[in-house]
């Protein structure tokens, strides 16, 4: 389980509530930290004693990923995605190499700064290109990228890969190991009650960043590749599908 966005200016009230929804069935997510938040539409009060709150959410197991770096999407979009990606959203994308680099470097920083020990990456938007992996690598202390199309964790240009198929949350049909990514700022009365439900029927088969990091076996392959694409394809279809109904 991820969630993403966390950073001083998120809705505390909200993230306060998903803290006591995780804890009451012993959950230990994944979350994303923005390093320095400049995304124009988070606009809930700052809140001071945010760092103070996510050593907190370390102390207690969960695992802390650096969110891209100011979480800031370009003015132009770009396309050359390393994975198949239906956003026109980014803040890595097309970005030159050397940059990007440093802006890894940048966010990690700031996290070791606050006291954080980020063990992976994941961009805004799931938009990324073979120079923000290239940037991830530079930093041993970052293992994973929590992002991809698949059913098992797998390795790709030489990085892991945690797959994130779709927000969720469901009582998955088909076994394997993937994530489900919730943004707890913008979440519903309703979205609050759709994951209590599935946490009440599952939280025994929801596990940690460490022990997903374990399942790792292969490189992602022919099949994988293939798995991807079919993902990326129904992705699509069912946006589409969306734009019908809202016409």
């Amino acid at each position: 389980m991820r969630l993403d966005d966390a950073c001083p200016q998120m809705n505390h009230e909200n993230w306060h509530r998903m803290e006591e929804l995780l804890d009451k069935y012993q959950v230990k997510p994944l979350v994303g930290v923005i390093p320095d938040n400049h995304d124009p539409e988070f606009t809930w009060p700052e809140d001071e004693r945010f760092w103070e709150r996510a050593r907190s959410w370390q102390d207690k197991g969960w695992t802390i990923a650096q969110h891209g770096c100011r979480h800031l999407y370009l003015p132009e979009a770009k396309r050359r995605y390393f994975q198949k990606s239906h956003s026109l959203h980014t803040e890595w994308a097309g970005v030159d190499g050397e940059v990007q680099k440093e802006m890894m470097r940048e966010g990690y920083n700031l996290l070791r700064e606050h006291g954080l020990f980020p063990t992976g990456f994941f961009a805004p938007a799931h938009t990324f290109d073979g120079n923000t992996v290239t940037a991830c690598k530079r930093i041993p202390e970052l293992k994973f990228i929590s992002d991809g199309y698949g059913l098992m964790p797998y390795r790709k240009a030489g990085m892991t890969f945690l797959p994130s198929i779709c927000d969720g949350p469901f009582l998955m049909k088909v076994p394997g190991i993937f994530t489900f990514v919730a943004h707890p700022s913008v979440m519903s009365v309703e979205s609050f009650a759709r994951w209590e439900k599935f946490l009440q029927q599952a939280h025994n088969d929801v596990i940690s960043i460490p022990k997903a990091m374990k399942k790792i076996k292969k490189q992602q392959g022919l099949l994988g590749h293939s798995l991807e694409y079919g993902i990326y394809a129904a992705r699509g279809m069912r946006n589409w599908l969306k734009k019908i109904d809202l016409m």
